[in-house]
């Protein structure tokens, strides 16, 4: 399994160094979020970029540590249900 962090910010201002975050990779990969202590609603683009990019690589993806802030703009967005445990995890392309 392979772990990436994507840094501290998830902002639009940010946002064009983080989309290719998942090139290169494959197989089993964890986006690790705890250090991301900026966001705004670019982060829920980034995120479903990551996960459409994932199912296009054939990445099994898990998204881990996510903050509070994050978990709340998720909601708002009626994207909560993308979590897949109430431990902020997100699971994206099936082999």
């Amino acid at each position: 399994m392979k772990i990436v962090q994507p840094g501290d910010s998830l902002t639009l201002q940010h946002a064009h160094q983080q989309l290719k975050l998942l090139e290169g990779l494959s197989g089993d990969v964890t986006v690790d979020l705890s250090g991301v202590n900026q966001i705004d609603s670019a982060a829920v683009a980034l995120l479903l970029h990551w996960l459409r990019a994932a199912q296009l690589q054939y990445i099994s993806l898990q998204f881990t540590g996510l903050p509070e802030s994050l978990t709340r703009l998720l909601h708002v967005y009626d994207l909560d249900s993308l979590l897949a445990t109430g431990q902020a995890e997100l699971q994206a392309g099936q082999h």
